[in-house]
C-alpha cells in the first residue's frame, strides 16, 4: 500500500501539539523514497505555519562528523524554518513546551537576492554561490527530536519531521563578518558556565558556502527556490547537546558572536 502524505503529516501534526515521544518512526510510516519524505514534510509545513508563521529559510541537517558519529546517519538533509520560531540573540524557552530540546550550533547565512534555479548541468558551488550572501551570523539551532533513540535513527523520518528543526536563535549583526575566514572558526557549547563541547566550522561541509550551494542545488531539483531575505542555518560544527531543563545554553563561535538560551522550568 503507497504511504498516505496527508496521513502522516496529520500523524506529525498530532504529535507535535501532543509533544508526545517519539522514540523510533513506526514502521507503517516508514519508506525509502527521499522525494516522497520531502512531499510529507511540505504537508507537515503547511499545519506549522498556522501558528508557527511562514516559511523564512531552511536549516541543513547532517552535515559534519560530530554529527554523523551522534546519529549514524549521513546527509545532508533539509527542513524548514518559521517566521515565529525565529529568536534574535537571547531567548527564553519553557521546558513544558518541549519534549527534549537539543542546541547545535552554527553559521546562519542570509540570502540578499533570489537565487535563480540551478540550470542544467551547471549547478552552484561554493564560488558561484557566495554572491548571494548577504550576512553570516553564529547561532543555535533548537532541535526537537521527541525523544528519539539514536540507535533508531533514519533519514527520511528525519526529513518528514521538519528535519527536527524546533527554532533558530541568531547572534547579534556583525558588520566585520566578511573580513572574516568562515570556514575556519572554532566554537563552542557552554551550559552555565561550562564548556560542554567544541568544533570547527571548517568541518561542516568543509565551508558554510558549500552548504548553501548544495541546498539551492536541491530546491531547485525539487521546484524550490531560495528567495531574498531568507536564512539559512548551514549545519551544525558540533554534535547535538541536550539542554538540561532550568539551565542556560550559550553558544560562541570565535570573531563572529555569541547566543543565550535561557531552558526554564515550568512557573
Amino acid at each position: 500500500m503507497a504511504l498516505s502524505v496527508s496521513k502522516v503529516a496529520t500523524w506529525l501534526h498530532q504529535v507535535d501539539k501532543a509533544r508526545a515521544v517519539v522514540g523510533w518512526w513506526p514502521a507503517q510510516f516508514a519508506t525509502d523514497d527521499e522525494r516522497l519524505a520531502y512531499k510529507i514534510q511540505d504537508a507537515f509545513l503547511k499545519k506549522q505555519v498556522v501558528k508557527q508563521g511562514p516559511l523564512v529559510g531552511y536549516k541543513i541537517a547532517l552535515t559534519s562528523p560530530q554529527i554523523f558519529e551522534q546519529t549514524g546517519l549521513r546527509g545532508p538533509a533539509y527542513g524548514p524554518i518559521r517566521k515565529k520560531r525565529v529568536f534574535e540573540h537571547k531567548a527564553s524557552v519553557r521546558a513544558d513546551r518541549w519534549t527534549r530540546l537539543g542546541v547545535e550550533l552554527e553559521i546562519i547565512l542570509t540570502v540578499n537576492a533570489d537565487v535563480p534555479k540551478p540550470r542544467g548541468a551547471k549547478t552552484y558551488d561554493k564560488e558561484s554561490i557566495a554572491q548571494y550572501v548577504g550576512d553570516a551570523r553564529a547561532g543555535f539551532e533548537l532541535i526537537e527530536d521527541r525523544g528519539a533513540d539514536y540507535s533508531r535513527l533514519a533519514v527520511n523520518p528525519l526529513i518528514m519531521d521538519a528535519g527536527w528543526n524546533g527554532g533558530s536563535l541568531l547572534a547579534k549583526p556583525n558588520k566585520d563578518w566578511s573580513k572574516l575566514d568562515l570556514g575556519d572558526l572554532k566554537g563552542s557549547i557552554a551550559f552555565d558556565g561550562t564548556v560542554v563541547r567544541t568544533g570547527h566550522s571548517g568541518d561542516v561541509l568543509g565551508h558554510c558556502y558549500n552548504s548553501l550551494a548544495w541546498l539551492a542545488n536541491k530546491l531547485g531539483d525539487h521546484g524550490k527556490t531560495l528567495r531574498k531575505g531568507m536564512i539559512v542555518s548551514s549545519g551544525s560544527m558540533v554534535a547535538c547537546q541536550f539542554v538540561p531543563p532550568g539551565s542556560t545554553a550559550v553558544g560562541r563561535i570565535e570573531g563572529l558572536g555569541e547566543v543565550t538560551l535561557k531552558y526554564e522550568l515550568p512557573k
